[in-house]
């Protein structure tokens, strides 16, 4: 019985490999314009991870992943899992808005890039070839740093929801008060890369300053 299961585990790597194989000339093939399916090995890498992430290779177990790189079509698949990952791109959006309209007005250069920054996402986001990258420059620190398993928009996503809890704390507090204290912890709270929410929180804790009364 066990060498039938081997028979038939090889068989399924192989189809898979093809499969995958099949799923790369696609895709390089759109890379070069149509003008060859062989790219440098340091784009066949790139491509590589961003059309796994496209088919969420790293969310599946070892036999989903071979059940789905051995189906007939994988192409398609990758096109379907290509248009559902774009459609997510209006809630993400939707979330970069509200952490606008909800952060309180206090000055940090690296948070008023970053903001702008993930403002283009829609334009910059490249889900043919390198949709694991995150497409926005994401300097502002957070409270609590995001794993490093996150890719692509799937970051995008986490660290926006998470500057939202933060912004909402924020709000909780005057502004003028919040600005006056951090002048004095860190006169140059505005150039530095420092995280808003800790130094305020600290704040609180302490009862330097308290939460405004609505």
């Amino acid at each position: 019985m066990s060498d039938v299961l081997s028979i038939v585990e090889s068989a399924a790597n192989e189809k898979a490999m093809r499969g995958f194989a099949k799923l790369m000339n696609h895709i390089c093939t759109l890379f070069t314009c149509g003008e060859s399916s062989s790219v440098s090995e340091l784009e066949g890498r790139e491509l590589a991870e961003s059309a796994q992430y496209v088919l969420g290779l790293a969310d599946e177990t070892a036999q989903q992943t071979l059940g789905l790189l051995a189906s007939d079509d994988i192409v398609a698949i990758w096109a379907q899992k290509r248009c559902e990952l774009e459609s997510r791109i209006p809630g993400v959006m939707a979330l970069w808005q509200r952490a606008i309209a909800i952060m309180p007005p206090i000055r940090n250069i690296a948070l008023r890039d970053t903001l702008a920054s993930i403002g283009g996402l829609p334009q910059t986001y490249d889900t043919f070839f390198a949709a694991h990258e995150v497409p926005a420059s994401i300097d502002y620190p957070l409270s609590k740093p995001l794993s490093e398993q996150l890719k692509g928009l799937d970051y995008v996503e986490a660290w926006l929801a998470q500057l939202l809890e933060e912004a909402q704390f924020l709000a909780c507090f005057k502004v003028d008060e919040m600005t006056a204290y951090l002048d004095a912890w860190c006169p140059d709270y505005r150039g530095l890369l420092i995280n808003l929410y800790d130094p305020i929180n600290e704040a609180w804790g302490a009862g330097e300053i308290i939460p405004r009364l609505e």
